[in-house]
């Protein structure tokens, strides 16, 4: 069953980046998130992206390896736009926060 919002046992898990990404699609593009978080990430982009579209996003998480997820997007302001993740697989949002946790206690 997917979910919308993974459940993370630890409040607002947030890394402020910036994480190399690919937009996955007909045509991979690059992409860099930056404030990645168990729900969302902001999106550098120089393109504006329609509310409520939706994407695919791959990128790496030091020790959990590739994850990929869909996105959708919120909002748009200056030099790019947020988005939420949705349809999360329970594993890949156990993965999502556990790469972030691991990269949190890496930063202190």
């Amino acid at each position: 069953m997917a979910v919308d919002a993974p459940p993370c046992r630890r409040v607002d898990i947030r890394v402020a980046g910036p994480f190399d990404a690919r937009r996955v699609g007909k045509l991979e593009t690059s992409l860099t998130l930056f404030d990645l978080s168990c729900g969302g990430a902001f999106v550098n982009a120089m393109h504006e992206q329609r509310l409520g579209s939706t994407l695919t996003i791959k990128f790496d998480l030091p020790g959990e390896g590739e994850i990929i997820v869909n996105a959708e997007a919120l909002y748009s302001r200056p030099g790019g736009f947020a988005v939420r993740f949705v349809d999360l697989s329970p594993e890949t949002a156990i993965r999502l926060e556990r790469g972030l946790r691991a990269l949190q206690n890496d930063d202190r």
